[in-house]
């Protein structure tokens, strides 16, 4: 059995100008493999296209690859978890797990939970 992992990741107040890094997948590890991700908001805000996305490690981190988004278009409320809809969960060594939006603004005090396993998980 492979031990499930739990992170929780801060985005703050964003307003998708720009990608975000949020944490590295570490090198010599096999990777890792997301099983599920939350997006969770202290407060109201406005209607957010949002994805869970990968970046380089090279300079300054350029989204390489989709992890996946969360349902259509999420209008956070507090308390109120917003699913990711998984669409390719493994991500490599050495690259970066971020969220990109491709509308409106997250409230300050937003948090993605994420649950994964280590290495490529059948």
């Amino acid at each position: 059995m492979t031990d499930v992992h739990i992170a929780t990741l801060s985005l703050g107040s964003y307003n998708g100008a720009t990608h975000l890094p949020l944490v590295k997948v570490p090198n010599g590890y096999g990777g890792i493999t997301v099983l599920e991700a939350h997006l969770v908001g202290p407060g109201a805000g406005t209607a957010i296209g949002g994805l869970l996305v990968t970046l380089t490690d090279v300079g300054t981190p350029a989204v390489n690859g989709t992890i996946g988004s969360f349902a259509g278009t999420v209008v956070t409320a507090a308390g109120v978890p917003s699913a990711l809809t998984v669409s390719s969960a493994y991500v490599a060594d050495d690259y970066w797990i971020g969220f990109d939006q491709t509308s409106g603004t997250v409230p300050a005090g937003t948090f993605i939970v994420m649950s994964y396993v280590t290495g490529k998980a059948a």
